[in-house]
């Protein structure tokens, strides 16, 4: 198919020749006419025209108008060639003519020369000529005087076509110059000759296309040829021939080359779907079809990448990066590539490899008071992953919420504790610890209090007040510090040791009053409340006091009674008021003039005199004093005092403390413990009423210190208790109502 179409190329351009020679005016030239000749007998050519021959240019054919005709006819015709511009010629010889025309050849001619023909009529054996008229000339012509010859026609100039072009050589195209649709043509230009070169192209194996037609270069050399209409990702071949009037030179092909395809897409969607200790997996879409290799490219700081795979695999779309140290964190991207370059990155990641680390923290962590001792825990644990299995649960405990001990521990599995290690009535935090080697991790923390007797009472308050009869009341106020109590006993004392008139009421829950009556005037009362519940009582607050109003003169006593023993008087008598700071004791004696001996203390029913003097006699009177005055005297008593005397010798030095006698007041019953001076002695227990009159008598017994003593039958007021053994007396007042 080649040979054909350069053989239709070679035709055409013969055809054109041919008409151009037929067209072009021949050349002429005038030979001088200095010298005149005679008229020859044979006519002179002319129209001589000549063509050189298609192909290599080696003949010339010539045609001419043959002038001869009857008796001047020719024998034949000499042709003059001249191949030095007519500096000197050569001849040749051509045959008569047939017709009006005559036609001629020059053989064996140089291709690409210029020569200069002219051509005469000879007739042989007609000669000598005689010339005359003529106008061309040629040097150094030859004439036979046997033949007749014409005058030269008119000299033409006739070119031999050129050689075929020698052919093109190292015809080359560059890869790495080739892009996606451009590639240079180079080629060895071994011709002087050419019109030109033709260049066609096939692709992917495909028909010979013609591309296009370069005009001839002077001189020889290295040629280029930039073709910019290729297509992409695709095999090429050129053909290249050099072309003149000849014909074509030899057909040289290239090599096949490929054109560069596009550069692909960039893939995207990249993740990171999941990480081990050592290994991180990435994946992501690929949005083209051309690539050639997928490049993974890492970063250690997000910013700066290089190429960690350059030649992956170019349709998997997957990769694990393996190799890597716990907790170690990279940036990612790809791209994919192909002889086209490579395509933009994907979206960036970030992953970080897993690492061994403490296990998940439990949660819902409640804690339940059980008893006073004992606290129960609950709670979930948290499914752990392949890095954070725990090897045990660890159990704090705080005090304050800020300092936790560990108490226990249990293994990962169980959900429960008992703490029984408590205190009654405390307040616990806790909290949990999932733990193996690489750390721990903590729950929320729980709070929970222990059962136990109530919280104590705070902020009591005891005041001396009015209630809205005018009466005068002791109240006592407290805040309730605890929400478990069962109920309050609040006690009256008038001692700080609560153990002298010890007064107890047991008082309703959430109670934060009360009201203290009947009390004794002038008197300081001692305050002090606890919480109960069935797991035991709080403690007592710190006690507080009041001293009781004075709202009247004291009543005066009464049943005052003198009894000398020895070198002493012992005085008794009734006390008929709760209001009543102290007695005075006066004494005369004359039984007109009397003066004070002493104030006792408040509810004192005796008194001791050792200050009286043998054979003396002796009168007293007892009156009740308070700040708002005094009462009226007792009847006054006498008493002489004899010469010395062994007798009972009444006892006022032993304190409030050495003995008790409690609840006092009370509403049944009385608890009256001996003093110790006066434990396992022979003595007897008596109990009056306000008019002296003994209303119970009981013996004490040597093994015995605590009385009890029945008053619930009595009806309601204040009675004296007097304990007497052989050498020693005591007396208190209890109020029973």
């Amino acid at each position: 198919m080649r040979k054909n179409y350069f053989l239709s190329l070679l035709l055409l351009m013969s055809a054109f020749w041919n008409v151009e020679a037929k067209e072009r005016e021949i050349s002429k030239e005038t030979a001088p006419t200095s010298i005149t000749m005679m008229a020859p007998v044979l006519p002179r050519p002319t129209e001589l025209s000549g063509t050189s021959v298609s192909g290599v240019g080696t003949q010339i054919n010539l045609v001419w108008r043959d002038n001869t005709s009857g008796g001047n006819q020719e024998t034949s015709f000499q042709i003059a060639i001249s191949s030095n511009g007519g500096t000197s010629y050569s001849f040749n010889s051509a045959g008569p003519s047939l017709g009006a025309f005559a036609v001629g050849t020059l053989p064996g001619l140089t291709p690409g020369a210029t020569y200069k023909i002219a051509v005469r009529a000879v007739k042989a054996g007609s000669g000598p000529t005689t010339f005359s008229g003529c106008t061309v000339t040629i040097p150094n012509e030859v004439n036979n005087p046997l033949n007749q010859y014409s005058c030269w026609s008119d000299i033409i100039t006739v070119s031999t076509n050129p050689t075929v072009p020698t052919t093109p050589s190292n015809v080359l195209v560059l890869d790495h110059e080739t892009t996606q649709t451009q590639a240079k043509l180079y080629f060895n230009d071994n011709s002087t000759n050419e019109q030109g070169f033709y260049i066609s192209r096939s692709t992917n194996g495909g028909p010979w296309v013609p591309v296009v037609t370069l005009p001839a270069y002077a001189g020889t050399g290295q040629r280029v040829y930039v073709d910019n209409g290729l297509q992409d990702a695709s095999y090429h071949r050129y053909q290249i021939a050099a072309y003149n009037v000849s014909g074509l030179s030899t057909v040289v092909e290239s090599r096949q080359f490929e054109t560069l395809p596009y550069a692909p897409q960039a893939p995207s969607i990249l993740i990171s779907p999941w990480t081990t200790l050592n290994t991180i997996r990435i994946e992501w879409t690929f949005n083209s079809t051309n690539q050639t290799a997928t490049v993974i490219q890492r970063s250690n700081d997000g910013v700066n990448f290089y190429d960690l795979n350059d030649s992956y695999f170019p349709f998997i779309n997957w990769y694990e990066d393996a190799g890597l140290g716990e907790g170690q964190t990279f940036w990612y991207r790809v791209m994919v590539v192909n002889k086209g370059g490579r395509s933009g990155p994907s979206n960036v990641i970030q992953a970080t490899t897993q690492r061994h680390t403490a296990p998940p923290s439990p949660y819902d962590l409640m804690a339940k008071t059980m008893s006073p001792y004992r606290i129960d825990l609950n709670w979930s644990n948290a499914i752990p992953g392949p890095y954070d299995i725990p090897v045990a649960t660890n159990i704090y405990r705080s005090t304050n919420g800020t300092n936790f001990v560990k108490i226990g521990e249990v293994t990962p599995e169980q959900f429960t504790y008992s703490d029984t290690t408590g205190k009654p009535k405390t307040k616990y935090w806790y909290r949990l610890g999932s733990a193996n080697t690489y750390g721990e991790n903590f729950s929320n923390v729980a709070t929970a209090t222990t059962l136990g007797p109530p919280s104590m009472p705070t902020n009591l308050q005891v005041i001396a007040t009015k209630d809205s009869l005018g009466n005068d009341i002791l109240v006592a106020r407290w805040n309730d510090a605890s929400d478990d109590e069962d109920y309050f006993v609040l006690e009256r004392a008038t001692d700080v040791n609560f153990t002298q008139n010890l007064l107890t009421a047991n008082l309703l829950k959430n109670y934060t009053s009360a009201t203290s009556i009947p009390f004794d005037e002038g008197v300081n009362y001692f305050f002090r409340i606890r919480a109960v519940n069935e797991h035991g009582s709080s403690e007592f607050t710190d006690w507080t006091s009041v001293t009781s109003f004075y709202t009247a003169i004291p009543n005066k006593p009464y049943a005052l009674k003198a009894t000398a023993a020895g070198k002493s008087v012992t005085l008794t008598w009734g006390d008929d008021s709760n209001k009543e700071e102290g007695f005075e004791v006066e004494r005369s004696t004359d039984g007109a003039n009397f003066g004070k001996i002493t104030t006792t203390a408040a509810n004192a029913i005796s008194y001791v005199d050792n200050t009286v003097a043998n054979s003396t006699k002796y009168w007293y009177r007892v009156r009740a004093v308070n700040p708002k005055g005094t009462s009226a005297y007792t009847d006054t008593v006498s008493v002489t005092i004899a010469a010395a005397t062994q007798g009972l010798v009444a006892r006022n030095d032993i304190s409030n403390e050495a003995w008790q006698v409690y609840p006092n007041p009370t509403v049944d019953a009385v608890q009256v413990t001996l003093p110790e001076s006066m434990q396992n002695q022979v003595g007897v227990v008596t109990i009056v009423d306000k008019t002296n009159r003994e209303v119970i008598k009981a013996k004490l017994n040597s093994n015995q210190k605590e009385y009890r003593f029945d008053l619930s039958n009595f009806s309601e007021g204040t009675y004296i208790i007097n304990i007497s053994t052989g050498s020693q007396q005591i007396s208190k007042r209890v109020y029973k109502f």
